[in-house]
């Protein structure tokens, strides 16, 4: 997927988001600290992607679930972060379990983002994952350069749709999501700019 909204980018501006992208290693978010996934963080994946109520109607996810799949997913983002264009980020709690993941997308041509992520489903109700989201909006387009943030939800995520609306993203259609598996999923489109 790109985004509908094509901005005008200098060269310069792409080299820069490419960079930051390229740089980034942590992320200070609502649950605590996010760091780059490695491939040793498979198992735990693993663990929190097979609960159907963690992992859902995620697109983005290497399905179906296994350790060589979430591996080659996890290697795939790591080449991903060396050329600037996509972060896998994990965090953990105090006994070592992954309770989040975080899944960027940049374009740095048009100065856009796509990111989703999951919640343990224990954490899940708590209004950790919009505090979450806010946040991420916030840093993409403080620390990143970003300009414009595209989203998409399943036609019938609710929840998200609710979500999106309340950071102030415009819905601007719908489109088919292709998963890794080449799977689609039907999707409303959402833009927010940094304005």
């Amino acid at each position: 997927m790109e985004p509908k909204t094509k901005l005008d980018v200098t060269k310069a501006e792409a080299v820069r988001i490419r960079e930051r992208v390229s740089a980034v290693r942590t992320i200070e978010g609502a649950t605590g600290t996010s760091r780059l996934a490695t491939v040793g963080d498979a198992p735990g994946l693993l663990k929190l992607l097979s609960d159907e109520r963690v992992s859902g109607d995620v697109y983005t996810l290497p399905r179906p679930f296994s350790l060589r799949s979430i591996s080659a997913w996890i290697k795939d983002h790591e080449a991903q972060a060396k050329d600037g264009v996509g972060l896998l980020m994990v965090t953990e709690d105090e006994s070592g379990d992954i309770i989040t993941l975080t899944d960027f997308q940049f374009w740095p041509e048009h100065a856009a983002c796509e990111f989703g992520g999951v919640i343990a489903a224990h954490l899940q109700s708590q209004h950790i994952g919009t505090k979450g989201m806010a946040h991420l909006c916030d840093w993409v387009f403080t620390e990143l350069g970003i300009r414009l943030l595209v989203m998409t939800a399943s036609v019938d995520n609710i929840r998200s749709h609710k979500l999106l609306r309340g950071l102030n993203f415009t819905q601007m259609g719908e489109m088919d999501s292709v998963r890794p598996d080449g799977s689609v999923r039907q999707s409303l489109y959402w833009e927010l700019g940094r304005e």
